[in-house]
């Protein structure tokens, strides 16, 4: 198995990510190990490569994918192609499908489940992030798998709603997976994979996160979902070209409505909303698309149900590796809350806001009152109490001390 694979790694490395030139070779009959041993004569023949391809092929050596799949044992990074059982069905059928996938954390996670990518701007409002964290906590109890891209702003908090609600979420990429990017985010991925959640990438260990490899990325992150949430995006964001590529799939877009038409964040969104992209206002709004197609797949009542509470312990699908172990009882962060666990720190950040409930529940008009901030500011600031443990949401829009 070892000695195949390396002329997969091999023939994936002959092409930049994102060519179709391999699948070409591969839909001629022609074997990478066979379009390596027979040499350059017989790859002219298959009438798929230009001279500059052939000469390309011919500087790859095998050495270089001996090198990929040691780093890749070192780090414990799983490879899978397109011969493989567990490789994503979804990927298969798209322009420039990556015939090598490098990966971290549960295989399976990336077949047979419904899953929602989930986009937008870096540079997000305080209104999207709770958005982002709420709706992908929801979904994620409701039995669909969170995708995204593992950076800061909307990516992070989608990811952090599908940690705390114990569910799914896979990272897709645009580098190494031993390369520490975001490095803010290194704990979450690592949340993330204790979930029995996945990382992926189509490049290989040590590839830097080079700008030009984010939006050919982003054909895996549209691919492998059944729809894109594209939560917030100015006119000129990579989000914009997932949502692209998902038309292109026949891939549903959903976006979240602007809460304020004249903000420039939310350009990208409006010609999607204008062209027939459904308005998301609250996580069912995706639960009746993915109720059509996964059925009995979709548990609506957990997803619509109250959030979790402080002591409510999330199932663990992964035993974790010692090292994340460790890292979880230094970094009570992302860890699902006990009671018998000492209280959480509140960040600096929301102490307002926290000071103002007690552990009786009371309405978010008169927290929204006597905090003088907008109404937007109180609820997002409610939201990440809430994710963070130390915050309960009750019926009729009311807030207490967990």
């Amino acid at each position: 198995m070892e000695d195949a694979l390396r002329y997969w790694v091999w023939l994936s490395q002959c092409f930049p990510c994102g060519s179709d030139k391999p699948c070409e070779l591969l839909e001629k009959g022609a074997a990478p190990e066979e379009l390596f041993q027979k040499g350059r004569e017989f790859r002219a023949s298959l009438g798929v490569l230009q001279p500059r391809e052939l000469n390309r092929m011919d500087a790859v050596s095998l050495e270089v994918a001996d090198l990929i799949l040691r780093k890749c044992r070192e780090e414990n990074i799983w490879v899978l192609t397109l011969e493989d059982e567990l490789y994503p069905e979804a990927l298969r059928h798209i322009y420039g499908a990556p015939i090598v996938l490098y990966g971290k954390g549960r295989k399976e996670a990336l077949c047979g489940t419904p899953c929602l990518t989930v986009v937008g701007t870096r540079k997000c409002s305080e209104y999207a992030k709770s958005a982002a964290a709420n709706i992908s906590y929801r979904l994620s109890k409701g039995g669909i798998t969170i995708v995204s891209g593992c950076a800061v702003g909307i990516d992070e908090y989608a990811h952090r709603g599908a940690v705390k609600a114990g569910g799914c979420s896979i990272g897709v990429m645009g580098c190494g997976l031993d390369v520490d990017y975001p490095a803010p985010n290194r704990e979450l991925k690592e949340y993330m994979l204790l979930r029995g959640g996945a990382l992926i990438s189509e490049y290989p260990p040590g590839t830097p996160a080079l700008g030009r490899n984010f939006p050919v990325r982003n054909r895996i992150l549209s691919a492998l979902s059944d729809g894109v949430f594209v939560v917030q995006a100015p006119e000129r964001s990579g989000s914009l070209i997932t949502a692209e590529l998902a038309v292109e799939q026949g891939k549903t877009v959903f976006c979240l409505p602007p809460c304020n038409i004249f903000d420039p964040l939310y350009m990208g969104v409006v010609p999607f909303l204008r062209d027939g992209a459904k308005a998301v206002y609250s996580a069912e709004d995706i639960l009746e698309e993915y109720e059509a197609q996964w059925g009995d797949k979709i548990n609506r009542k957990a997803a619509l149900g109250k959030l979790v509470s402080r002591g409510e312990q999330g199932p663990s699908p992964l035993k974790p590796s010692a090292e994340v172990e460790r890292k979880v009882a230094e970094e009570p962060h992302y860890q699902p809350s006990r009671e018998t666990r000492p209280a959480e720190p509140v960040p600096e950040e929301l102490q307002e806001i926290y000071r103002l409930l007690a552990k009786e529940p009371r309405p978010m008009d008169g927290i929204i009152r006597e905090s003088g901030k907008k109404p937007q500011e109180v609820l997002a600031a409610l939201t990440e109490l809430e994710l963070l443990g130390l915050v309960q949401a009750y019926p009729g829009r009311r807030y207490g001390q967990a």
